[in-house]
């Protein structure tokens, strides 16, 4: 599946699919599905309810793509899902490692049509 770029944010953001984030919250590891991608966030989909959300920095690990990266990240936002057993949460992540950049922009569409249907 070919990823979808969104408009209207600092960085391009990817509608990604195959990444999956493994987070800790000090006590127990939580899985969870990565969307919504940039260089400089991710939302996490399908957390638990169970995974304690803080204003704090946390560390997780990010597997897909044949690729592992360690990423410490910052919750921006959370929202529950209308099943009550999950939640949804962005997150920023702070001083983000140079391998996880690259994967990005490599994953970036050579080409992006403007509205005016110019190629950059």
């Amino acid at each position: 599946m070919a990823p979808n770029v969104q408009d209207k944010r600092k960085y391009e953001r990817l509608e990604l699919r195959g990444l999956i984030a493994d987070i800790a919250d000090g006590s127990r590891v939580f899985d969870g599905y990565i969307e919504d991608v940039s260089s400089g966030g991710f939302k996490i989909t399908q957390l638990p309810q169970k995974f304690d959300v803080q204003p704090k920095q946390y560390v997780t690990v990010i597997s897909g793509y044949k690729k592992n990266f360690k990423i410490i990240i910052q919750p921006c936002w959370h929202k529950k899902t209308h099943s009550g057993y999950y939640q949804e949460v962005g997150f920023k992540i702070v001083q983000p490692p140079w391998a996880w950049t690259e994967f990005i922009q490599d994953m970036l569409p050579e080409e992006i049509e403007d509205i005016w249907g110019r190629h950059n």
